[in-house]
């Protein structure tokens, strides 16, 4: 009886851990896209809850197509590392009154 629960209980916890999927949705926000032309690779940069994060395409394939990049964020099936390597100005947001 030992044996079975010894053998078959990291096989469960293996199951459980590896079968959750991260949420991204809606809050996964997409800030820039650099091209380092040097090393032909295209570094887009997004924000996930405030923490930033990067996706480095090598080769530029996506460069045309931001809107399939950032499609793949929001569903999460495209790996995306921690931090910026490439920094973006970020945008500023507008005031809606006057300064004096």
């Amino acid at each position: 009886m030992r044996s079975i629960v010894v053998r078959i209980l990291p096989l469960v916890l293996c199951i459980v851990c590896f079968s959750f999927r991260p949420k991204q949705g809606e809050n996964v926000e997409f800030v820039c896209m650099k091209t380092h032309k040097a090393s032909n690779t295209c570094h887009f940069n997004f924000k996930v809850d405030g923490a930033k994060y990067r996706f480095v395409d090598i080769g530029c394939k996506y460069s045309k197509k931001v809107s399939e990049v950032v499609e793949k964020a929001k569903e999460g099936t495209l790996a995306l590392a921690l931090d910026w390597k490439i920094e973006c100005p970020e945008p500023k947001e507008k005031k809606d009154g006057k300064d004096f």
